[in-house]
């Protein structure tokens, strides 16, 4: 049974976040804004703007469907704690601006790109930092906390995703044993790609021959493991797609009998 596709979950997080930032623009058109409304509205600009550096680290990492990969719900909680981390940042930043940037004292728009982009480094500042009686500074504060988290979160959505990898590839790959003209019908797809960097395809070169120098390996297993490298850039649908090729290939590999070449001419009777 192939992996369960959801290709609409991570397009839904991306409009729920245009939407909300649209109704924040209208709002603040229709509305007079006072100092506290401001606040409100900066420090909710503070959370978009987190959460878009979680969505960002996310699209960095699973590049196969990072969309697929923000939908789940792993995901979703990973992005919107990187914005309730800027959050925090945004009110320390505010409380404490004199003490730990105070350039940013009385501009909101400054400090909500500092809390946005910049959370982590506010919980790291000095503001964080104890000094005991010997002159010896110990870093104390949420950081280190606040990175468990989030590797915590991440490796739930690494292991989300490599349940679903794991079943997508073995279901197409398990019946190959010709590992050579997978190899090769890969390396050749290769060339669909139009903005595919030369790196990209130099690791999956890599894969092949070092899967090649294993001679110990049957050929089923270097078929699964490339077929997870090529998931890697081909993305789960053009992955698929390959696969109904790739078939269609082997079978034509396929050596003909001797009985299929010459077949017998009737007798006469």
């Amino acid at each position: 049974m192939a992996a369960i596709k959801r290709p609409g979950s991570g397009f839904l997080i991306l409009l729920a976040v245009s939407g909300l930032i649209a109704l924040g623009v209208w709002i603040g058109r229709a509305v007079p804004a006072g100092p506290q409304q401001k606040g409100i509205a900066w420090a909710f600009a503070s959370f978009l703007f987190g959460a878009i550096v979680g969505l960002s680290e996310i699209l960095s990492r699973y590049r196969d469907e990072p969309l697929l990969a923000a939908g789940h719900l792993s995901g979703s909680m990973y992005v919107c704690l990187n914005g309730v981390i800027s959050l925090m940042a945004f009110a320390v930043l505010r409380t404490y601006s004199q003490q730990i940037f105070p350039t940013l004292k009385d501009d909101f728009f400054l400090t909500a790109l500092v809390s946005g982009f910049g959370a982590m480094a506010v919980f790291r500042s000095k503001f964080f930092t104890f000094r005991s009686a010997d002159g010896k500074d110990y870093p104390i504060g949420p950081a280190i906390v606040l990175d468990t988290i989030l590797k915590t979160i991440d490796s739930k959505i690494d292991r989300r995703r490599a349940t679903e990898r794991q079943e997508q590839v073995f279901e197409s790959m398990n019946k190959c044993h010709d590992f050579e003209n997978v190899a090769n019908y890969f390396l050749a797809s290769l060339s669909s790609f139009q903005n595919l960097s030369q790196e990209d395809k130099a690791q999956v070169r890599d894969v092949v021959d070092d899967y090649r120098a294993l001679k110990d390996w049957p050929d089923t297993l270097k078929c699964l493991g490339l077929g997870f490298a090529f998931l890697n850039i081909s993305g789960e649908e053009n992955y698929d797609l390959v696969m109904v090729n790739l078939r269609k290939f082997l079978d034509t590999q396929k050596p003909v009998s001797a009985a299929q070449e010459s077949p017998v001419p009737p007798q006469d009777s």
